[in-house]
């Protein structure tokens, strides 16, 4: 009876296991849709009770009217952007090919003074700028390359465009249903962790709202006012270069790599006056979002680790691809404030010596 009894658990446990990596391979394709979904349900959800109190209690027209709004902000910019796509590779090619043929500007003097790198770049420039079959075969060269590059980026955003419709979709209804999962989740929490979950739970909705208003929200203003720069200065696709500040905004430094050479082209065109103006007003904008937005919005959440934020978009990009610039700050950020609360409760209770 015993082996009976035995068996029939074993036959049970490898039934559920096979159960539980079916459901995985089902929703591992929704998994970063449904973690973008979990995030900004959680980080919006005082803005979603305020409107559904305005409303009447109605959840679902709530939630529908915070999808919609949320649609709006994160998924019709990328989309415009995609849809551009075939617009900008043409545009790039026909600039390179352009620039084969008749070549290119010979470089300004001060490019050779720069240290260690500019009498490089200087040669190299003055090779394109002469012309001939090397030049033009150098530039072919980078055709190539860079509409590859371009063609690599179109599809990739376009499969987050995907995830980001998906995410608005699982976001309505736990906007509706939110109260009730909840409850689910933390008696599973209960559970797992026993009474300890609530107060995990507490500290993990503080750090999603700290990194999404921290880290996200200052990426995001910080681009906006770097974009309002580069349309004031008639830098061509502007919409473009703001996504990619934005991106560029969770990473020190990054967003130099849009405004540098966009001051430059400027210099170059003759607009002086714009090169300067594209340079001050970058730097005031990163001054204002980092020193002064910044410090305000992490105090809404809690404060994340410089290396734990670096971490997180390099490696949330490489795991999920464009979303993981955002899931990866929030992961990281959830499991280190959850092991620091961890290390909290247990420390008074575990005294250790170093002479012993």
């Amino acid at each position: 009876m015993e082996t009976e009894n035995r068996i029939e658990r074993t036959v049970g446990l490898v039934m559920l296991a096979v159960l539980a990596v079916g459901c995985v391979l089902v929703l591992r394709p929704f998994f970063t849709a449904v973690c973008f979904a979990l995030i900004l349900v959680i980080a919006t959800w005082p803005a979603f009770e305020r409107l559904q109190d305005l409303l009447g209690g109605r959840k679902a027209l709530a939630a529908l009217l915070m999808v919609t709004l949320a649609t709006l902000v994160f998924v019709v910019p990328p989309a415009l952007v995609a849809s551009s796509m075939d617009y900008n590779v043409a545009g790039t090619v026909r600039l390179l090919r352009d620039l084969s043929q008749h070549g290119v500007p010979p470089p300004p003097a001060w490019v050779a003074e720069i240290d260690v790198i500019g009498p490089e770049i200087h040669n190299r420039w003055q090779v394109l700028a002469r012309g001939g079959p090397e030049a033009a075969e150098r530039i072919q060269a980078f055709v190539v390359w860079a509409r590859q590059q371009l063609i690599g980026a179109g599809l990739s955003l376009g499969n987050a465009v995907v995830q980001l419709i998906l995410a608005m979709v699982t976001a309505f209804f736990l906007y509706r249903d939110g109260v009730a999962a909840r409850r689910s989740l933390i008696a599973a929490g209960r559970r797992i962790a026993g009474d300890q979950a609530p107060r995990l739970l507490r500290v993990a909705y503080a750090t999603i709202n700290g990194v999404v208003y921290g880290v996200l929200g200052t990426a995001l203003a910080q681009a906006l006012l770097l974009l309002i720069g580069l349309w004031v200065t008639g830098i061509p696709a502007a919409l473009l270069l703001g996504l990619l500040l934005f991106l560029l905004s969770l990473i020190p430094f990054g967003p130099l790599l849009i405004w540098g050479p966009a001051a430059v082209w400027l210099y170059l065109s003759g607009e002086v006056g714009w090169a300067v103006f594209i340079i001050v007003w970058s730097i005031a904008a990163g001054f204002v979002t980092d020193n002064v937005l910044k410090p305000w919005l992490i105090s809404r959440g809690s404060d994340l680790p410089l290396i734990l934020i670096l971490f997180g978009v390099v490696g949330g990009a490489v795991a999920f691809g464009f979303l993981g610039l955002f899931l990866g700050p929030t992961l990281l950020a959830v499991g280190y404030e959850l092991i620091r609360e961890w290390n909290a409760a247990e420390t008074p209770d575990v005294q250790l010596s170093l002479t012993e």
